[in-house]
């Protein structure tokens, strides 16, 4: 089932049958990339996500297919990041290297935050960065965020603490 669909790219539901490529694609460094760190280990913890209920809290999971081939290229995440100022917390990523700078990226984000301002009682989207990962913060930008700051030493990966970046875009913003 196509959830949102772009000229380039659609995004779409995680499914069960996805699991194995959801698996492998977080597992393995090359997908992941060096400014991410690895989210899920084990094969329990991909079937105990598909077994158990969510709460508002929880990711909501989007997999990324390229129109032409209909093949998976990558995933977009949302979830409630405070509940009481109503924000939420956006995330993407392609897996296969050769797949990205074709702009996937950013029509997955612009899809995505469309969605969620017309869907949602929200009035914030907001994503952070690794801050040496300029292709992400260009997709950020040319999907009209802003930089509004720096998180120190927010994420520990490769066996060191590293700053990010966040971004954030108003509904106001998003209008215009």
């Amino acid at each position: 089932m196509v959830l949102l669909k772009g000229e380039k790219v659609h995004l779409r539901p995680l499914e069960p049958e996805d699991m194995k490529d959801f698996f492998y694609s977080l597992n393995n460094p090359e997908a992941v990339g060096e400014f991410d760190a690895f989210g899920i280990t084990e094969w329990s913890e991909v079937e105990k996500l598909f077994k158990e209920s969510k709460d508002a809290h929880e990711f909501t999971i989007l997999i990324i297919e390229e129109n032409m081939e209909k093949s998976k290229i990558g995933l977009a995440v949302h979830y409630l990041s405070h509940p009481i100022m109503r924000n939420i917390e956006i995330g993407f990523q392609i897996w296969n290297p050769k797949e990205r700078s074709k702009g996937y990226a950013t029509e997955a984000v612009k899809l995505l935050v469309e969605y969620l301002f017309l869907t949602k009682n929200i009035q914030r989207i907001q994503a952070t960065t690794h801050v040496s990962n300029k292709p992400a913060q260009r997709v950020l930008e040319k999907c009209g965020f802003t930089r509004e700051g720096q998180l120190r030493e927010a994420l520990f990966t490769n066996g060191e603490f590293h700053d990010f970046y966040i971004y954030g875009i108003t509904r106001k913003e998003w209008k215009r």
